[in-house]
């Protein structure tokens, strides 16, 4: 579906650009490790900076009274 809304290469999402590094014969699993490595940076910076917040909020729901 992405490749059909998107006209331009510069506008891909990071998991379309890393899927589009896979060829039919050969893989750079190097790189396609490294794009996968640098995707999930964002995802790791947010979980540390809200880490009191869903801890918080996993301990409140598991309190029966």
């Amino acid at each position: 579906m992405q490749l059909i809304m998107l006209a331009s290469s510069e506008f891909y999402t990071i998991p379309l650009g890393i899927a589009t590094l896979q060829a039919e014969t050969s893989v750079d699993l190097g790189l396609l490790m490294a794009g996968a490595a640098l995707a999930s940076v964002p995802i790791i910076i947010v979980f540390l900076i809200f880490q009191k917040y869903f801890t918080q909020g996993i301990t409140m729901g598991a309190v029966k009274g």
